[in-house]
């Protein structure tokens, strides 16, 4: 059996995503690997292997996959050693993406750490075969199953993502020009990969945390919703440490499950691209109304059709060759950006992976470099501003005087 990758997949070969929870009481090892099982069944591809002559996942069907699933001893280490600690993932072997592309391993793989005083669950996924949505739907479908609660598949069917060569050459420029996309000049395309490249060796990020009370005063202020009050908050904070006074413009990394003609939020896979909000940003407007501005342009954006049409077309223009884009990619992750782009991740909740033994006292954010990421790793705690790799160099400079 195959499982073919979209374009939308193979942007995302050579990436990981993953999750690490720690649990103070630990869950029953042997029942994980029975829930894992089920799992294994309801999503045979997991355990197959990835050809690069057909870029696909392949299985035998009928056959059960067995994902790798294994325990380690952490009991050097206790559970409030290692809350908030970044070191965590040096506890235990990476996903090799590189032996995934060759097709030596699957693309899921976790392993259970026991601590002196509870346990850390490590899950690491190859990026090509799914997203966040995905990825944190998985490990809430296998901690039901551990739990004995019903649990329905999600959609796996990559027919349903448009084919790069849904349109025609000739119809994918005349739509591109008409609705004014960028043309990607070589010396933007020259400086977007020498500042992707510099931005993906900082691995160190700068947070921030707000908390609960602090959004909940801003959403009442504003009339705007979680992400929008945070996104102004984050700007404002950005602003003081930029280089020179400006506006900004706002990209949002958007789940387009039901938001995409013939895709429910059921789907499995990769569904995840970025929204541009209409218009610029100004920090220097007070925080309500900065919010209540990001509010209303995302919303705009989101009902307005435009990210399926934008995602259409980006994957045509790309096959072809085309040299135009909705959004200039080399204005973010720099030195002197003008455009901020959001990740949140809030909507996961993954700090509430609870196995029955109680919800985790930490959950840690997989370690892909976003601008700024938003995430919650305790339930009912403080969210996190999580700026990275340029834009965390960029927050260690000193607050820049008004007007210079």
């Amino acid at each position: 059996m195959d499982w073919r990758l979209t374009s939308l997949d193979l942007f995302t070969l050579n990436m990981t995503i993953k999750g690490a929870w720690i649990y103070r009481d630990a869950p029953d090892f042997i029942r994980m690997k029975a829930a894992l099982e089920e799992l294994a069944e309801m999503y045979p591809h997991l355990g197959g292997r990835y050809c690069e002559q057909t870029k696909s996942v392949r299985w035998e069907d009928g056959k059960a996959a067995d994902l790798p699933f294994t325990s380690c001893d952490l009991r050097s280490h206790t559970v409030d050693e290692l809350i908030g600690n970044s070191s965590i993932w040096s506890l235990v072997r990476p996903y090799d993406t590189n032996a995934f592309k060759k097709g030596s391993v699957s693309p899921f793989s976790a392993v259970l750490g026991y601590l002196k005083d509870g346990a850390v669950l490590f899950m690491q996924c190859a990026h090509a075969t799914m997203d966040g949505a995905t990825f944190y739907a998985l490990a809430g479908q296998w901690a039901a199953l551990y739990k004995g609660e019903p649990v329905s598949a999600m959609t796996v069917d990559q027919a349903l993502v448009p084919a790069p060569d849904s349109l025609s050459k000739e119809e994918t420029v005349r739509q591109v020009l008409e609705k004014g996309w960028l043309r990607i000049k070589a010396g933007q395309l020259i400086r977007m990969l020498w500042n992707l490249g510099r931005n993906n060796r900082i691995k160190t990020t700068h947070i921030i945390e707000i908390s609960q009370e602090q959004i909940a005063d801003l959403k009442k202020a504003s009339g705007a919703g979680t992400n929008a009050a945070l996104t102004a908050l984050a700007m404002k904070a950005f602003s003081e440490h930029a280089v020179r006074e400006k506006s900004y413009r706002l990209l949002f990394v958007a789940d387009l499950r039901s938001r995409f003609t013939g895709i429910d939020d059921t789907f499995f896979g990769n569904l995840s691209q970025p929204v541009v909000a209409d218009g610029m940003f100004s920090p220097n407007e007070d925080l309500p109304s900065l919010a209540a501005g990001i509010d209303s342009s995302l919303k705009e954006a989101l009902v307005s059709g435009r990210a399926e049409e934008n995602v259409r077309l980006s994957q045509c223009s790309s096959h072809y060759g085309l040299p135009y884009f909705y959004f200039d990619a080399s204005d973010m992750n720099c030195p002197d950006p003008g455009t901020i782009y959001i990740n949140n991740q809030l909507k996961f909740r993954a700090c509430e992976l609870d196995w029955g033994t109680g919800l985790p006292a930490y959950a840690f954010p997989n370690e892909l470099i976003d601008m700024v990421k938003f995430w919650q790793p305790v339930s009912a705690g403080p969210v996190q501003l999580i700026f990275g790799g340029l834009a965390s160099k960029i927050m260690e400079r000193p607050v820049r005087v008004a007007g210079k």
